[in-house]
């Protein structure tokens, strides 16, 4: 009779020693397994844009965020450098409702009212035109302003610069180099307050904001500059490191169930 116990306790601590190793052979597996990443090396964490709001400043409205209103530009009357300011005819091809055609932005997107620019680095612009865009323009300039405080030397004037001058719009984009394509005499400096405008070469400055049906009303983003600070507190990790495809840790599991295989198998060596 005590024989008989003891072989079924031997083969009942014998099943629970191969559940242990299948178990332990399982997490295993699932350790080398990395975390599920999809096709854009995104993981499945929850990413959500973060817009960062400089020295307090409060991002506009939908009603005032300036995409595709002017501002009357305080009512200066500087000329263009391209010279082309002459008052284009407003008819011809134009919009059929009198409307002029407007800028719709890509890259930023249109859903921030005012971006963050990073100081030494590559800014891409990507846009497109809306409906009563008839006439589209064929040249393009982009104009800066500086935040309020800065003046056109000798006067109280606002300070602008030239960050391209008649380049083609067919491409509907442009990299903005802002080491190379900043202010003359002047570095950028973080904070809110810079505006950035685009607007018809053939129409000009002083006429962009004037309505002529189907062509180009000038467009203006207000924007933010930082200076990015990512050596200084990232040493040491990757620039694309993405902590959601690491490969999963089962140590705790695995030290679980080897304290338990190693407790059942002293326990048949005692029987």
């Amino acid at each position: 009779m005590l024989g008989s116990i003891t072989t079924s306790r031997r083969l009942l601590l014998l099943i629970l020693s191969l559940c242990a190793l299948v178990s332990l052979l399982g997490l295993s597996t699932l350790a080398e397994d990395p975390a599920k990443v999809d096709d854009k090396g995104n993981g499945s964490g929850d990413n959500r844009d973060l817009t960062v709001n400089i020295g307090g400043a409060t991002a506009p409205t939908a009603a005032s965020s300036g995409f595709g209103i002017s501002l009357n530009n305080g009512g200066d009357s500087t000329p263009s450098k391209t010279g082309s300011s002459k008052s284009p005819s407003s008819t011809g091809s134009g919009s059929s409702n009198g409307q002029p055609g407007r800028i719709t932005m890509k890259t930023p997107p249109q859903s921030v009212a005012s971006p963050l620019f990073e100081i030494a680095s590559t800014v891409q612009l990507q846009w497109d035109y809306d409906n009563n865009m008839k006439k589209p323009p064929s040249q393009i300039t982009i104009r800066g302003q500086m935040p309020s405080g800065f003046f056109q030397p000798g006067t109280t004037k606002p300070l602008y610069w030239y960050i391209a001058q008649n380049v083609s719009a067919a491409p509907k984009s442009y990299n903005w180099n802002t080491i190379t394509e900043s202010p003359p005499g002047y570095t950028l400096r973080e904070g809110s307050g810079y505006k950035l405008f685009i607007y018809d070469s053939d129409i000009g400055w002083d006429n962009s904001t004037h309505v002529y049906p189907g062509k180009l009303f000038q467009f203006m983003l207000p924007f933010s500059m930082y200076n990015s600070r990512y050596a200084q507190s990232n040493d040491g990790v990757p620039k694309n490191y993405n902590p959601n495809a690491a490969p999963r840790s089962a140590s705790a599991g695995t030290g679980v169930w080897m304290a338990i295989l190693a407790a059942t198998t002293a326990g048949m060596l005692l029987l």
